[in-house]
């Protein structure tokens, strides 16, 4: 299983390329609209498929058809809405696009690939594959991890803005951890000087400890708030407290207390800050957004 999965990620490395294309196919929608309809099938079986072998074989293939979707000319352009187990969100200056997905393994856990797509303009297309080492990682608080060593889960947000003329997308992503426990994890990714990504700096200020990312890791029975509110301007997230265990580390004990903290940006560091929504009552439209 080691070896099948260790292939994957060679198969996915042929994400960091560029493709210079002479022309503009005309039915460049229709032909991605084909491949989709593959994509789709693929998709679903990567996480129904009835054993490891049909769900790491249909992943396979499914990277090596979403490559062949992407080579054809504008498909920056093109909305996958078919792909309802894959996330392929955008930030509001159109930079790149994010893909996730995830791979359900025999032991309970997931397995996560991506891609980030460069919105270079028609005639050519950047790629850089995502390969998740959060198993192997150390340091994952405080690190700064290329796409290489991605900190893997399925991203449902990214938050963008700029700092001394530099762009910083905040990005919000599950990962559905084990049988016991889910984790939510606030990253930050920039790019460096040769225009490949880089995941996690030390702008998140949490509590006077400066880390890179932040990690929550809580009972998979409970749902946990985590992400950008436009309206705050803030980064909002769930107060997570221990229910029966003493002991800190006993995350399939963490629950949402029912209280929010948030972040606000204060030249150029996130910082964190104690009860949003202190007054309950009066702020229960709020409380509904998130």
């Amino acid at each position: 299983m080691l070896f099948t999965i260790s292939m994957l990620s060679i198969f996915l490395s042929g994400f960091a390329q560029k493709k210079k294309e002479a022309y503009m196919d005309s039915l460049y929608v229709d032909s991605i609209r084909n491949i989709e309809y593959q994509l789709e099938g693929l998709s679903y079986r990567i996480i129904n498929g009835a054993d490891k072998v049909e769900r790491i074989t249909s992943c396979y293939y499914f990277i090596q058809t979403l490559k062949k979707a992407l080579k054809v000319p504008n498909s920056f352009d093109y909305d996958f809405t078919t792909l309802k187990t894959v996330s392929a969100i955008k930030p509001d200056n159109d930079a790149f696009r994010m893909f996730t997905w995830n791979l359900l393994l025999d032991s309970g856990k997931y397995m996560y690939f991506g891609a980030i797509q460069m919105n270079d303009g028609s005639d050519s297309l950047t790629l850089f594959g995502l390969y998740d080492s959060s198993e192997y990682n150390r340091d994952i608080n405080y690190g700064t991890f290329d796409n290489r060593h991605w900190m893997g889960a399925l991203v449902y947000q990214i938050h963008h803005y700029k700092w001394k003329k530099k762009d910083y997308y905040i990005t919000f992503g599950w990962d559905g951890q084990d049988a016991k426990t889910n984790r939510k994890i606030i990253d930050v990714l920039w790019f460096d000087e040769e225009g490949k990504p880089q995941f996690g700096e030390e702008i998140f200020d949490f509590d006077g400890d400066l880390q890179s990312r932040l990690i929550f890791d809580f009972s998979d029975k409970s749902a946990m708030i985590c992400r950008y509110d436009k309206n705050e301007k803030a980064i909002v997230f769930a107060n997570l407290m221990v229910i029966k265990s003493r002991r800190i580390d006993q995350f399939e004990e963490y629950v949402p207390d029912g209280t929010y903290d948030f972040m606000k940006f204060e030249k150029g560091i996130w910082r964190r800050y104690p009860m949003m929504f202190e007054n309950r009552g009066k702020k229960a439209e709020d409380l509904r957004r998130f």
